[in-house]
């Protein structure tokens, strides 16, 4: 290496780069995990519905209540509403690409970390893991700009998971404690 200090900058922009896909991944991670757990309650609620009216309408052919095809109507409006918000929101397709971007950035956290590895060995120059760095950090923006939206639950609960309430800065105690001991700076 050139010297300590150039050093020093270039592993604290690969740490926080690190902490950053850390977070990022968790957080698709949860966004999946969120919209798994409404698809299941939605695809119950309307099975529920299905098996409801089926059972109201076998029972108009017994009885001509009003009560019984007004509840039958309104369980049949609810399922509906379920079926065209499956199909409106595409959930399943949602929670797929949550996870692709979740498995994505768990690649690039990877390849931080044998960056770090490289730069504590001091195996190749400056230029050389300047450059690795620039790439991957090209490759992180491209799934940044790929990877679906989330919303502040999953923030919420990517933070509770992670154990970190700070937004976006972290100490170096946060990111050590994402780290194998051999890359950890205390």
């Amino acid at each position: 290496m050139a010297n300590l200090e150039e050093k020093s900058i270039l592993e604290d922009n690969i740490r926080y780069s690190y902490m950053s896909v850390v977070w990022s991944h968790k957080i698709q991670e949860k966004q999946s995990d969120i919209l798994a757990g409404e698809y299941k309650k939605l695809e119950i609620v309307r099975l529920i519905c299905n098996a409801l009216t089926s059972v109201g309408l076998i029972s108009l052919i017994f009885t001509d209540q009003f009560l019984i095809k007004f509840v039958a109507t309104m369980i049949s409006f609810v399922s509906t509403l379920s079926s065209m918000h499956f199909k409106s929101f595409d959930t399943q397709n949602s929670i797929i690409n949550h996870k692709k971007a979740a498995n994505e950035l768990l690649g690039i956290r990877d390849k931080l970390r044998i960056l770090l590895v490289k730069v504590k060995l001091e195996s190749k120059d400056d230029f050389e893991l300047l450059s690795e760095y620039e790439y991957l950090i090209k490759q992180l923006d491209q799934i940044y700009r790929e990877a679906p939206s989330t919303t502040d639950k999953a923030v919420k609960k990517a933070s509770k998971a992670l154990k970190i309430n700070g937004d976006n800065s972290f100490s170096t105690e946060e990111i050590d404690a994402n780290l194998p001991e051999s890359l950890r700076r205390k």
